[in-house]
């Protein structure tokens, strides 16, 4: 790792790793940077971008640290790294329903912004085509043999031009956020950001922050606190409001495609896979759509 840290003048660094994720898998450097080992989401050139463009919020996005030679990333084993500095912060709690409020405002305010980059070069992502998630899955309706029961699902979405698109988050969860107390610190993992619907980025957050609660009876007071602080900056119309249980079946839907192109890729097993998929049955079962 001291030949990576090299391209940013951090060789003979002290490094502890902070974690794995599903796209990539973190080290502390020195305690003042985050490295960051991208493994299957692609290079981070779009994602750097969004993140180098937007402008002052009230919180912090990790800003990719150049390196001795101008890039934001080197290539790092079957992957590539990109540095940034540490923020501080943990993650809230799925159940405290004031961090949930302050992690829906700050959501709100990040789509705001998001809606005003200009220039970025065009991306696909989160507009229920399925044939664009994953390029080893270019015909999802193949994974019926993989996973038979899915098929009826994924052949009930399609995309819509109804719902307001823009660029949003992708993947906004209670994982991807700092707070200290109840004001958040930062928002993190931006490798999913492109085109979509809207009303997208609010039902990832609620799904993150009510999956607890959404197969329980009302009320649901996170959830609620969530989409209250998201609407302070963002209201939706009614049209996307209705649209948020078929979006969360989208979503699903997606990831399912996405670990099917992960497991193509000989990156997770099949049992994680059809994992996914069992979890898209009972969102679909359980939500009208």
């Amino acid at each position: 790792m001291d030949d990576v840290l090299k391209a940013w003048g951090l060789a003979d660094a002290v490094v502890r790793p902070v974690g794995v994720g599903t796209n990539n898998t973190s080290y502390f450097v020195n305690d003042e940077f985050v490295l960051r080992v991208h493994l299957n989401s692609g290079l981070p050139d779009y994602e750097h971008a969004v993140l180098r463009a937007l402008g002052d919020l009230s919180f912090a996005v990790p800003e990719p640290v150049v390196t001795r030679d101008g890039r934001t990333w080197v290539p790092y084993g079957d992957g590539v790294a990109s540095l940034c500095r540490r923020i501080v912060g943990e993650h809230p709690s799925r159940s405290d329903a004031r961090q949930a409020e302050a992690c829906g405002r700050a959501l709100g305010e990040l789509d705001v912004a998001l809606a005003g980059l200009e220039g970025l070069p065009v991306r696909k992502v989160w507009n229920g085509d399925l044939t664009q998630v994953h390029p080893l899955v270019p015909s999802p309706m193949e994974l019926m043999e993989e996973v038979p029961a899915v098929g009826e699902v994924l052949a009930r979405i399609r995309p819509r031009d109804d719902l307001p698109v823009q660029l949003i988050h992708g993947d906004f969860a209670a994982g991807n956020v700092l707070v200290v107390g109840d004001r958040v610190t930062a928002i993190l993992d931006f490798e999913f950001a492109g085109p979509g619907y809207r009303a997208m980025d609010l039902e990832t957050g609620l799904w993150s922050f009510d999956s607890d609660e959404w197969s329980t009876p009302k009320p649901w007071p996170v959830s609620d606190a969530f989409r209250r602080g998201y609407f302070e900056w963002l209201p939706l119309s009614d049209g996307e409001i209705a649209a948020l249980p078929w979006l969360q079946v989208v979503r699903e839907a997606t990831s399912f495609v996405h670990w099917a192109g992960r497991h193509r890729a000989g990156l997770t097993s099949y049992d994680d896979l059809r994992g996914r998929g069992e979890r898209l049955l009972q969102v679909a079962d359980v939500i009208r759509w």
